[in-house]
């Protein structure tokens, strides 16, 4: 009920503001409480320094959101060039018995929606500080994936620099995998 309530209010103001009638509730902020049913109003002042609607604002646009979740660094770039594979090349692999050490460098919430069989998960930010490394085999090739292939390049730079010259990554990630091998599978 309460979500119904609200959602009603924020229709109204809504309406109010793309027809131009009414008092909207432009600076101020309405506080239901439904135990008492009873409405307050508090004025919200602008804030002169925000960065979006102060006096000198300093976030004029929105950000390109696939360039900024996307950007890979160059020592990634470098390290994933001839060290990248496709879910399907990963696929004969695990169909042939290839020695590899499948590691997934998502989260752990990412993780639980969707994997790749036989991954282990080792989050990105363990490789950055350096705890990962000592748990990696050395007698096995490792194969990194993430969501699409961004962090696992990232991930693989850092294996090169550490010395694993024959680790790869998905190119593509669980994304890849799902849409080209599993596509009975979640994706988020």
């Amino acid at each position: 009920m309460l979500c119904a309530s609200i959602g009603s209010i924020q229709a109204n103001e809504a309406i109010k503001l793309l027809a131009g009638i009414g008092e909207p509730l432009v600076g101020r902020l309405m506080i239901y409480d439904a135990l008492e049913m009873q409405y307050r109003q508090v004025k919200v002042r602008k804030d002169p320094d925000c960065a979006i609607c102060g006096d000198n604002p300093t976030v004029t646009e929105l950000i390109d959101y696939e360039a900024f979740c996307g950007v890979v660094s160059e020592e990634a770039q470098a390290a994933a060039v001839d060290s990248t594979i496709t879910p399907k090349q990963l696929k004969e692999w695990i169909d042939e018995g290839e020695s590899i050490e499948l590691i997934d460098v998502r989260e752990p919430n990412e993780f639980e929606i969707v994997s790749i069989p036989g991954a282990r998960l080792i989050p990105k930010n363990e490789f950055l500080m350096g705890n990962a490394l000592e748990s990696l085999p050395q007698d096995k090739k490792i194969v990194l994936n993430c969501k699409t292939g961004v962090r696992s390049a990232e991930v693989l730079a850092v294996l090169k620099s550490a010395g694993f010259a024959d680790a790869v990554h998905v190119g593509g990630g669980v994304i890849g995998w799902v849409n080209q091998i599993e596509p009975e599978k979640p994706v988020y």
